[in-house]
């Protein structure tokens, strides 16, 4: 327990010092310190070892980490040093157009509202409103077509857009502002209906993410501070909350028995070494703690006996491949034998050990360091609408990156073009 206590003050500490030079620094809010915050962080939180299913973390674990932070850091800032020479310093670009964008940001809003109401004709119900919550996301997942849940989650990034368009727009008027907001809340209340963490944290943190971007020439180190401590403590909110809500609502049937409270399910499901009082916690705890937990038992599982070659980070696009006529890529993971099937996703790392081991772990370092330190470098050296967007899209993937690879999601490559396409239409002149 000592031991524990210990690993758990080092890195700990460790994190924080990145958290400081990611707000602080020279590099203010370099996306390398923002990856180092978080995963020294989370490695710090995984060393309390609160459930009875973790074990100790192996010694070829510990390496796998320390081999893919060494890399990606020296990665990041060689590569940096080489873009930074290359891109020649513009101005911000200062936004005068409001009709237009206006009209495309409710345009957006009304169509996620048209294609929810499809979703609810259909089965009845949508998540927040559903006996099942907890099922009812995966139903719609699995047999509405992708385009139409994707439009009805539009205000993952409506409400950004709409948010980064009100901080870059010159003395925007009040009846503006009102609309900007109303949209605003009117995309959040749409995200409501799926009772789901991700897709309302997700335009909070791109929301924050640009609002430091934007005003980082500006912003002393109390609003840096007081900013930071708010958005962490709504997204401590809403990651205790709504999970709560879910697991209350769908298995309340199943603890007749108990004294049964909103975490009583996901305590129990982890077998959490914690008093009732404390429960709360747990849903925090897991994100981390069991996310690293599975990494390393794939660490474990995957040589070079069974990799699979590429074709798992592939099978990601087979809805796509299937549409173009192409092949599925045929892979089941035996979640089972890695870790408990109900919580193994085995963190932005796994699908790079899995198909390729040390190789993979090796080229994701390199290319990962490569990618976030040219992106950096052009949205600073290039601020406009576009790179705002980009770079905020690409910190919630870093902050993803504990819990999954999520470049390996379709809707991330639609996320992308969406961002490309919307982000010139709302600058055009």
């Amino acid at each position: 327990m000592m031991i524990d206590v210990l690993l758990f003050t080092i890195f700990l500490v460790v994190g924080t010092y990145f958290g400081w030079e990611y707000a602080f620094s020279k590099k203010k809010f370099s996306l390398m310190y923002l990856m180092l915050f978080l995963w020294f962080i989370s490695i710090a939180i995984a060393q309390l070892h609160l459930s009875s299913y973790e074990k100790n973390w192996s010694s070829k674990f510990i390496l796998l980490l320390a081999l893919f932070f060494v890399l990606f850091s020296l990665s990041y800032q060689f590569v940096g040093r080489k873009v930074s020479e290359k891109i020649v310093i513009s101005d911000t670009v200062k936004l005068t157009r409001q009709k237009i964008p206006l009209i495309i940001l409710w345009s957006l809003t009304f169509i996620s509202v048209v294609a929810n109401f499809y979703i609810f004709t259909r089965f009845g119900t949508l998540p927040l409103f559903s006996s099942l919550p907890d099922k009812m996301r995966f139903i719609i997942n699995r047999e509405v077509f992708g385009l139409f849940e994707y439009a009805s989650l539009l205000p993952r990034l409506v409400i950004p857009f709409s948010f980064v368009y009100l901080l870059l727009l010159d003395n925007p008027s009040l009846k503006y502002k009102i609309a900007i907001w109303s949209n605003i809340f009117m995309g959040f209340l749409v995200l409501s209906f799926y009772s789901s963490r991700v897709v309302i944290v997700l335009p909070i943190l791109l929301s924050y993410f640009a609002y430091l971007h934007i005003r980082k020439n500006t912003l002393n180190k109390k609003k840096i501070v007081a900013s930071s401590v708010v958005i962490l403590l709504i997204l401590m909110v809403i990651s205790v909350s709504i999970p709560a809500f879910r697991n209350y609502i769908t298995y309340k049937d199943y603890y007749s028995d108990v004294d049964y409270t909103p975490f009583t399910h996901l305590a129990d499901l982890a077998d959490a070494d914690l008093p009732e009082s404390l429960e709360w916690v747990v849903g925090l705890y897991l994100i981390p703690a069991f996310n690293l937990q599975s990494m390393m038992r794939a660490t474990d599982y995957y040589s070079l006996d069974n990799y699979y070659y590429g074709a798992y980070s592939l099978s990601a696009f087979n809805s796509l491949f299937g549409t173009v006529g192409i092949p599925w890529f045929d892979v089941s993971i035996p979640w089972k034998q890695i870790f408990l099937p109900w919580w193994v996703t085995g963190t932005f790392l796994f699908s790079f050990w899995a198909d390729f081991g040390w190789v993979g772990i090796i080229l994701s370092a390199l290319l990962l360091g490569a990618l976030l330190s040219s992106l950096y470098e052009y949205a600073t050296k290039k601020p406009s609408y576009f790179s705002v967007m980009l770079i905020s899209y690409f910190s919630f993937v870093i902050i993803m990156s504990i819990y999954t690879n999520y470049m390996l999601r379709e809707e991330f490559y639609l996320d992308i073009v969406f961002i490309s396409v919307i982000s010139y239409l709302m600058v055009k002149k």
